[in-house]
C-alpha cells in the first residue's frame, strides 16, 4: 500500500503510539494485515494488539499474518458466532468480558479501533470503566448507533471519538469502490437465481453513493425496468435525486406494491418483519451496510422461532448454522423469502480481499493517522479527523489511481 507507506515516512519517525495497547474490535480483511503492520511501526508493540474479530469476516489466513507480526494467539478472540444468533448482543457480551478481563491490571493508555461503536455499547452497560481510553470509529452505522441512542451519546462525551466514518476522504474516496464490490456480490449470489419479470419490482432503502451504483445497476444488469425500482431515503435531497434520475420513490403505505428484491444501502433500520407482506413469493433481501439492523435480521428469526403453531418459519433442512454467510429461506404464511448471505452484508461473504487493495488504500491509511490523532488529542466526544490529512489523502489517491480518478466526485 504505497500511499499508507509514504504517511509512515514521516508518522512513524516519533513512534507516537508506543506504550499504547491496541483493541481492534475489527473486519479480518487483507487491508488489516499492512494497517496492523503500520500500527506497529508507529510504536505499538504486538503483545499489546488485542483483536474481537466481526463474525462474519473471521478470516484464518488474515490470523495467521497476524500472528506472523508477532501478535499472539491468545490475543485473538475468534468468533463462536451461530447464523441464528443475536449479533448485537453476542459483540456487545464479548467486549465487556474483555473490558473485565483488564479493569484489575487496565493497560496505561488504551486506543480502540471499531467498526460500529461495539465499544461505547459495552460501555453503556458497565459500571466501571478503563481508564486513559481512545476510540477511532471507522462506520456511519456506529455513529447513527451513537445518534439514535442516548446512552451511548452520553458515554460517547466521555472519550475522544475520531470520526473516520463521516470523514471527507471515507465518504468521497471509497464508495466507488465499495458500491461496485456490492453490486458485484450481488451479482454473484443472487443473479443467477433471480428471474427478473417486465413487472416485477425493486426497493433501494437509501440513495447515498452506494445506494445510487446498486440501483443503477439493478437496472442495467439484473433486469429491472427503471421505473420499477423504488427508492427510499429519509432525507429529502436524496429522494429528490432518484425521482430525477428516473427510479420511483417508496410509499410504504402503498400495500399494494410487491417486491421481488430489497437492498438496505442506508444503515438504518429500514425494513421491519411486518414488511414481509410487500415481498413477492420468492423474493430475495440483501444488505449492503455494515451489521444486520437494516433488514431487522434478528427480528425475523425471532418472529420464525417464536410460535411452533403458526406458519412463519426458517428452513433447517440441509441448513449449516456454524456458517455465517449461508442463504436464510424464510417460509411465510403464504410466500417464501431469502435473506442473503445470512443478512450480513452481501459484499463481506468470506474473501480475504472484498475491495482489491489498490482501492481499498485510503481506508487504513485513515484508521493510522486517526489512531495517532485519537491518542494526542485533548479533545473529548466526536472529534474531526484532521483536515489537512484528509486533503494529503485525496491528493495521494487522485494521483495514485491517476486515469482511473474519473470515478471519484471532482475533489
Amino acid at each position: 500500500m504505497p500511499i499508507l507507506d509514504r504517511w509512515l515516512e514521516q508518522a512513524a519517525q516519533g513512534r507516537p503510539l508506543a506504550g499504547v495497547t491496541g483493541l481492534m474490535i475489527q473486519h479480518q480483511l487483507g487491508n488489516q494485515v499492512p494497517q496492523t503492520q503500520a500500527l506497529i511501526e508507529l510504536g505499538m508493540a504486538p503483545q499489546d494488539i488485542f483483536w474481537i474479530d466481526i463474525p462474519y469476516t473471521s478470516t484464518p489466513a488474515v490470523r495467521d499474518a497476524l500472528r506472523n507480526l508477532g501478535i499472539p494467539d491468545k490475543n485473538m478472540l475468534v468468533s463462536t458466532f451461530h447464523l441464528m444468533d443475536k449479533y448485537g448482543p453476542f459483540q456487545r457480551l464479548r467486549v465487556q468480558r474483555f473490558i473485565r478481563e483488564r479493569l484489575a491490571d487496565p493497560p496505561a493508555r488504551l486506543l480502540v479501533l471499531d467498526d460500529g461503536a461495539y465499544m461505547l455499547e459495552a460501555m453503556a452497560g458497565m459500571k466501571r470503566h478503563l481508564p486513559h481510553l481512545a476510540i477511532v470509529e471507522q462506520t456511519t452505522r456506529g455513529l447513527i448507533k451513537m445518534d439514535e441512542n442516548a446512552a451511548l451519546e452520553f458515554r460517547a462525551q466521555e472519550v475522544p471519538i475520531v470520526n473516520v466514518a463521516r470523514s471527507e476522504p471515507k465518504t468521497t474516496l471509497e464508495p466507488p469502490f465499495i458500491g461496485v464490490a456490492v453490486c458485484d456480490a450481488l451479482r454473484r449470489r443472487v443473479g443467477e437465481s433471480l428471474h427478473v419479470g417486465p413487472n416485477d419490482r425493486c426497493l433501494i432503502l437509501g440513495y447515498g453513493a452506494i445506494g445510487k451504483q446498486v440501483a443503477a445497476f439493478v437496472s442495467s444488469t439484473l433486469g429491472f425496468s427503471r421505473d420499477r425500482v423504488h427508492v427510499f431515503d429519509a432525507k429529502h435531497d436524496r429522494m429528490a435525486e432518484a425521482a430525477a434520475d428516473g427510479f420511483t420513490l417508496w410509499d410504504k403505505k402503498d400495500r399494494h406494491l410487491r417486491l421481488k428484491l430489497v437492498i438496505g444501502c442506508s444503515g438504518r433500520s429500514s425494513f421491519t418483519v411486518g414488511d414481509y407482506v410487500l415481498l413477492d413469493d420468492g423474493a430475495f433481501l440483501a444488505s449492503a451496510t455494515s451489521g444486520t439492523v437494516e433488514l431487522s435480521r434478528e427480528d425475523f428469526i425471532e418472529m420464525a422461532d417464536a410460535n411452533p403453531d403458526d406458519d412463519i418459519w426458517i428452513e433447517r433442512d440441509g441448513l449449516d448454522e456454524t456458517v455465517v454467510h449461508s442463504n436464510l429461506r424464510f417460509h411465510f404464511v403464504d410466500r417464501e423469502a431469502t435473506f442473503v448471505n445470512g443478512g450480513f452484508p452481501v459484499n463481506f461473504d468470506g474473501r480475504v480481499n472484498c475491495v482489491p487493495a489498490h482501492y481499498i488504500q485510503p481506508t487504513p491509511t485513515m484508521m493510522c493517522a486517526a489512531a495517532v490523532q485519537a491518542v494526542q488529542t485533548t479533545e473529548k466526544g466526536l472529534v474531526e479527523l484532521d483536515p489537512a490529512f484528509c486533503r494529503w489523502l485525496d491528493s495521494e489517491f487522485r494521483a495514485e489511481l491517476a486515469d482511473e480518478s474519473v470515478f471519484l466526485p471532482q475533489a
